[in-house]
């Protein structure tokens, strides 16, 4: 065989395993890129008015919703798949660790850090009211702006009403479920809607007393039309104005990063007005006015 033709061989034995590892490296780096953008963030749609707003006139207008939508378009690199669930499911898929599922209106406790990485607060949300009709009020309370539990169920009014399977908070639990085994008369509604029905036995005077956030009982007067009773919404003793809401993510290395990427939207987001409308557009003016002050003065935002 002639030399040239030996060299050749020789040339094409040494280039081909060098080819083969470029080749190798390629795929495999292309692989990893691929998989990077196709990372899958499952966010948690809670049914819950006015948090999200699942249907008829409100609709995709919730408290949750359009934020949800900015973060998602924020988080480069990721599918995002909206599914609805309830919060106990949302909680029992973070805890599971299996997926990357992230709830975006969470309340942080020590037990949930066990197994969830939290962001930065990224809103207040004004805490649990008593709901009663401006008249009972009047004629029973004077003009109190917080209600104390306990007297209420002492004064043997009509009957106070609740979600079954709700907290309202350990305290107010405790009292209810004292109140209940002492044969206190108490309505529990049950299912997605109990809280509706419960405003509605409210202002048809079957019941004189619920509790509830002060944006559902807004909702509430948006979303069932113009009713000639008018709700009060009074501060429960003992528990502040508002608590600060945050996002959560499944506790792994995947959900540390969403969690890093969220903060870092949030960044830009809280100093924003559009950021404090979405709870003061389900608000009356009173309690808009107190939740303007509470979110200024804990984010600490010069006004």
């Amino acid at each position: 065989m002639p030399k040239f033709w030996m060299q050749i061989i020789v040339v094409l034995l040494i280039s081909l395993p060098l080819m083969s590892f470029a080749n190798n490296k390629s795929e495999k780096k292309t692989k990893e890129i691929s998989k990077e953008i196709s990372k899958e963030i499952i966010w948690s749609i809670i049914p819950y008015a006015p948090i999200h707003i699942l249907e008829g006139k409100y609709k995709g207008l919730g408290i949750a919703d359009k934020y949800v939508q900015k973060a998602q378009k924020s988080l480069k690199g990721y599918r995002h798949v909206n599914q609805i669930m309830t919060p106990a499911r949302a909680w029992h898929q973070i805890e599971a660790g299996e997926l990357l599922v992230c709830h975006p209106s969470a309340l942080k406790t020590q037990e949930r850090e066990k197994y969830a990485y939290f962001s930065d607060p990224g809103l207040i949300t004004p805490v649990i009211r008593a709901l009663m009709r401006r008249d009972v009020w009047e004629e029973h309370f004077n003009g109190q702006k917080i209600l104390n539990i306990r007297d209420y169920l002492r004064m043997n009014l009509d009957p106070l009403g609740i979600v079954s399977h709700r907290s309202y908070g350990e305290d107010v639990d405790k009292i209810l479920n004292l109140a209940m085994k002492s044969g206190k008369h108490i309505v529990r509604a049950s299912g997605r809607y109990g809280s509706r029905q419960l405003y509605e036995m409210l202002t048809n005077s079957r019941i004189e007393l619920m509790l509830e956030y002060p944006w559902v009982t807004s909702y509430f007067e948006k979303a069932l039309g113009d009713s000639n009773v008018e709700v009060v919404n009074l501060q429960i003793r003992g528990f502040p104005r508002f608590s600060p809401a945050y996002v959560a993510c499944t506790r792994n290395e995947d959900g540390l990063k969403a969690i890093e990427g969220i903060n870092h939207f949030l960044q830009q987001e809280i100093p924003t007005a559009r950021n404090r409308r979405r709870m003061t557009d389900w608000l009356d003016e009173e309690e808009a006015s107190i939740f303007e002050k509470d979110y200024l003065e804990f984010f600490k935002i010069a006004h």
